[in-house]
């Protein structure tokens, strides 16, 4: 083709690129080339592009025509530029952008492939690396990441991550193309993080969003903060660290400020905003904030649907905020209205949208057919839901793929639906359906919590199908993977939030060995499967050992059990462990506690671990025997549903007892505490004394000790008060001094660092405090303290701030707080002691488990209920009273339930006396639990017709 005509084919390209030229008759023209003359690659390339271009302009089989054609075309031009050539970059990039286009179409990781084999030719035939046309590596990087989560190739992120870190280097600072790159480096930064399940990726995509924050100007700004609060999400979803998320509303409060309401990402933006306003709102477990996010999520879909977009994802999104906003208030409307969204998303929905709608649909269903979401449980509406719950269900596990990462939970669903019909009636065609449904999803690639939950059902299962032996190897296989749940990484709070999955385990496990014969094996699994934070501060001074004494096993293992904890399979986990376990010193690396090594804990006096479980109940009595380590006493009539009656019985009476009410009322909750006491003697711990042996009153003698660790629930229940007090000697408390402990290894003894001085005490009194009840009780108790403790430090009133108390705290041997206690029955983590600043600094759960404590002996905590916590955190002692455990005080005294003030001071005036000797020695710590059993036996004698004043104070450690 003569010079001539390649030039007016190439001025007809430019008009067409520009729109003013018929595509056609371009086209045509730019066809005759033969690709013969290497003067026709320029007309080659600029045809390529001219197919590519107009494939966006159109549809179905024409679109795919014209990219195959631009395809072709960018392939002949290859062959015209070799190694070395000029053009050879712009013919690869070409090329990689036409199949980065085609990419869209298919979800092959094929097709995206081949685009990055072409963007890296592209990167690779730029002479100088300074040079390198910024579009080259951004679209390498992108391609990457959409070739990774196509994939599943870890090479591909990491690259992508490499290739958006040099562009971002080498873009002019504040230049468009620098913001690019940077949008570009946080998200495949994310995408880094999900592929390791490592954290540190999205500590790097925060620093480098906020850094991007206070550069940028303008809409610029607002893209930056919307990276930042993409990435502080993600961040959040890695940690569960709550101020990530407070500041992740604020940069979505002001991205969407400084957003124009016909901004192409406006309703990408609002949706982003929606997203961290509900997880804000479902931590702290506000309803107000999540009818901020419901609205906020109305707003986007429908800015969706005038822009014809599709809003099935913000639908689903608002089915699932409002069922958490109904497990928040109980509104019976608001669970009508999710689930008519959830149906609108069912019908909107295609392909394998329209399964994930099922999907969401039929858990609402499955919600409100369950006590739980406020269904009765019974023939009616709620069992059509069932039904109709259980057809989505199968329809949805068949559409999903094994290899699907949902599928686990998705399976766990179906099996739950399975079972609850099968509880329904006589199910045993249903519990062996759910059984084998959850033997699937126990075995599904996937997030370990659902394999937990699948093991724990799957045992259930064939425990109501007769199958003991099998029902044990499921809960056994559900404990090991327990230490998976809570990765270095997490937060409090995020381990927190993952043990939660735990409710029922270690009872469930417990009454299966123990119903094989087994005891021994009973006592190892609550173990450990009870105390896994506690059990968290073992591991973790195991793994500062590690670090010092091989940096590269310890990096390897962090790395490993990241992997393992993010669904992989790696046969080298057992492996790497024999070779840890061949340290010196480390031979009992993360090894599960066996009862051998258990028994000495109890040589001071027995662990009692009662447990009431779903078909039994027992006590394990845990002595340091050699021979018969554990005993098992079983307990008639103390199944999960017996101890109901009673629990509420409980609750009602120390509400009734506290609320203000008549006097006579008043009697009638005391009358019915006592009852529970009575109740507790009879089923409980009269049987487990007749069998230690402690048949009477100690009189003169040195009284008995005694640990109970309750299981579950009978965390709940003042087991050292059991008995009849009406006289006779026939309680507890008239036969042996009683302590606490969550877990066996809770009782170890920990070595103390020797920080100088000597330690002294710590007495905090908070009389009064802004939006609280005041404590007048708490003034005289600090004046009796500071006279029997004469060196005492004392913070009262003002004085008793966040600041001061934390800092006074580690200085301290002993350390008494004297204030109000809350506690929160959804945020258990949230609770708090009410110090003078409470409003603005308070002191919580999970402030206190961090704190460092070199000296840690005593802390009394006369305060209310600071032993109260959800049950599906009890056995993990999430409250104030296992807070200052996990910290490190070897004894701590809390409270059941809220106590009387007046009383509350009698009772640590009386302890203080006798660890002192009136004032005269400094406080004898290890005589704790005996001075307040003293003390308690004192006020009861005085008081034996109200128990509320006396039975809900505990000692809980050594």
């Amino acid at each position: 083709m003569g010079q001539w005509k390649r030039t007016r084919l190439l001025r007809a390209a430019a008009r067409l690129d520009d729109g003013d030229t018929d595509p056609s008759r371009v086209l045509e023209g730019l066809l005759e080339l033969t690709a013969a003359d290497p003067q026709d690659l320029r007309v080659l390339l600029g045809a390529a592009k001219l197919f590519t271009t107009r494939a966006q302009l159109r549809s179905g089989s024409d679109r795919e025509a014209d990219r195959a054609a631009a395809a072709e075309l960018f392939q002949r031009c290859v062959a015209l530029a070799p190694p070395g050539h000029a053009m050879r970059g712009a013919v690869f990039y070409g090329l990689g952008e036409a199949l980065f286009w085609a990419t869209a179409d298919t979800s092959s990781p094929d097709v995206a492939a081949e685009s990055v084999h072409a963007f890296r030719e592209a990167v690779a035939a730029t002479p100088h690396r300074s040079s390198i046309p910024w579009p080259y590596r951004f679209f390498l990087a992108l391609q990457l990441g959409t070739y990774f989560e196509r994939s599943g190739d870890l090479d591909a992120v990491l690259e992508a991550v490499q290739v958006a870190h040099e562009g971002y280097a080498a873009a002019a600072p504040r230049s468009e193309e620098r913001g690019r790159f940077r949008t570009l480096l946080v998200t495949s930064l994310r995408l880094l993080a999900d592929a390791t399940a490592h954290v540190e990726p999205l500590h790097e995509a925060v620093g480098i969003a906020r850094e991007a924050v206070s550069e940028a100007r303008g809409d610029n700004r607002a893209q930056a903060q919307f990276d930042l609060a993409r990435a502080l999400k993600a961040l959040h979803a890695g940690t569960r660290d709550t101020r990530l998320l407070d500041e992740a509303v604020e940069m979505c409060d002001q991205c969407l400020r400084a957003t124009s309401r016909r901004h192409p990402e406006l309703t990408l933006r609002g949706a982003l905003s929606a997203s961290v306003i509900r997880m804000l709102a479902e931590d702290r477990r506000d309803p107000d904030l999540m009818r901020q996010a419901v609205e906020l999520m109305r707003t986007t879909f429908e800015a969706q649907r005038r822009a014809d977009e599709d809003g099935g994802g913000t639908l689903i999104d608002i089915v699932q905020a409002l069922v958490s906003l109904h497990s928040m208030t109980g509104e019976q409307h608001v669970l009508q209205d999710a689930e008519e969204t959830a149906r609108l998303a069912v019908a909107a929905a295609s392909g394998n949208g329209r399964t994930e709608a099922q999907f969401n649909l039929a858990q609402v269903l499955l919600y409100g057919s369950s006590p739980d979401g406020g269904g009765v449980n019974a023939d009616g509406a709620d069992a059509t839901a069932l039904q109709e719950a259980l057809r989505l269900l199968q329809e949805v596990a068949a559409a999903t793929p094994r290899d699907h990462q949902e599928r686990g939970d998705r399976l766990w669903h179906l099996g739950i639906a399975l079972r609850n019909l099968a509880d329904r009636g006589d199910g045993t065609a249903q519990r062996r359906l759910a059984r084998d449904v959850f033997a699937e999803a126990a075995s599904s690639a996937g997030p370990v919590h659902i394999r937990v939950r699948s093991l724990h059902n799957l045992g259930a299962m064939e425990a109501a199908l007769g199958d003991a032996g099998a029902a044990l190897s499921a809960y056994e296989s559900a404990v090991a993977l327990l230490p998976r749940l809570t990765p270095d990484w997490l937060t409090y709070a995020g381990r927190l939030s993952e043990v939660r999955n735990v409710e029922g385990l270690p009872a469930a496990a417990a009454a299966a060995a123990v119903g094989l014969g087994r005891p021994e094996r009973a006592v190892e699994l609550l173990e450990l499967s009870r105390g896994l934070l506690q059990g968290r501060t073992l591991e973790d001074r195991d793994l500062r050992e590690l670090r010092h004494r091989s940096p590269q096993l310890h990096a390897e293992f962090t790395r490993l059990r990241a992997d393992l904890n993010a669904g992989a399979r790696d046969g080298t986990w057992e492996e790497l462990l024999g070779r840890i376990r061949g340290l010196a010193g480390l031979e009992g690396f993360l090894l599960p506690p066996s009862v051998d090594s258990l028994r000495q804990y109890a040589g001071q006096g027995p662990v009692v671990m009662v447990n009431a479980g779903e078909q039994r109940g027992d006590a394990l009595i845990l002595r340091a025997d050699g021979e018969r380590p554990v005993q098992v006493v079983p307990l008639a009539g103390l199944t999960r549903a017996d101890v109901s009656g009673p629990l509420g019985l409980l609750a009602g009476g120390l509400r009734a007892a506290t609320d203000g009410r008549s006097l006579r009322a008043r009697r009638q909750a005391q009358r019915d505490l006592d009852g529970v006491l009575r109740w507790l003697w009879d089923k409980v711990t009269s049987p487990v004394l007749d069998a230690l042996g402690i048949t009477g009153p100690y009189g003169t003698r040195l009284p008995p000790r005694i640990w109970w660790c309750p299981v579950g629930v009978m965390a709940y229940f003042p087991l050292h008060a059991a008995g009849h007090h009406d006289g006779g000697g026939v309680t507890v408390m008239d036969r042996a001094v009683s302590s606490y402990t969550t877990t066996v290894r809770a009782l170890a003894h920990r070595t103390r660092p020797s920080p100088g001085g000597t330690p002294g005490a710590l007495v905090v009194a908070v009389p009064h405090a802004e939006g609280a009840p005041s404590l007048p009780g708490a003034s005289a108790e600090a004046a009796a303290l500071a006279e029997l403790l004469p060196n005492a430090v004392v913070l009262s009133g003002a004085q008793a701030t966040y600041e001061n108390v934390v800092r006074a705290l580690p200085a301290h041997a002993v350390a008494h707080l004297s204030c109000h206690g809350v506690t929160y029955w959804e945020s258990p983590a949230a609770g708090t002691l009410v110090l003078h600043d409470h409003l603005t600094r308070p002191l919580t759960v999970e402030q206190i488990s961090a704190i460092e404590l070199p000296w840690a002996e005593l802390a009394y905590l006369s305060a209310c209920s600071t032993s109260f916590t959800h049950l599906n955190t009890v056995d993990e002692a999430v409250h104030i009273t296992g807070a200052f455990q996990l910290a490190g005080y070897r004894n701590v005294v809390g409270t059941l339930w809220p106590v009387n003030d007046a009383t509350s001071a009698d009772i640590a005036r009386t302890t203080y006396e006798r660890l002192t000797q009136g004032g005269n020695t400094a406080p004898r710590t290890d005589l704790s639990a005996h001075a307040l059993h003293q003390a308690l036996r004192s006020l009861r004698d005085r008081y034996p017709a109200s128990p509320s004043l006396w039975a809900g104070h505990i000692h809980v450690g050594r």
